[in-house]
C-alpha cells in the first residue's frame, strides 16, 4: 500500500516537471514571439509555470487524500 502511495507521488511529481519541460521547449524553439523580446519575460513565464505547477501538485494531492488513496 505504500508502495502505490510513493508511485503516485512520484507520478504527479513528474507530471509537473513536464510542464516546466514543455515551457522550456518553446522558449527554445527558433519561432518569433513578442513575448521572446521581453527581457524578462522568460523569468516571469517560470514563475506563473511554478506556480500553476503547485496548483497541480496540490489539487492532485488532495484529490488522493479524499478519495482515500494517500494518507501521508
Amino acid at each position: 500500500n505504500q508502495l502505490i502511495q510513493f508511485e503516485l507521488l512520484l507520478t504527479v511529481a513528474t507530471f509537473v516537471v513536464a510542464i516546466f519541460g514543455v515551457v522550456a521547449g518553446i522558449f527554445g524553439m527558433n519561432i518569433p514571439i513578442e513575448l521572446f523580446e521581453e527581457p524578462r519575460a522568460f523569468k516571469w513565464v517560470l514563475i506563473i509555470t511554478a506556480i500553476a505547477g503547485l496548483l497541480v501538485f496540490a489539487s492532485f494531492m488532495l484529490y488522493f487524500r479524499r478519495r482515500g488513496l494517500m494518507t501521508l
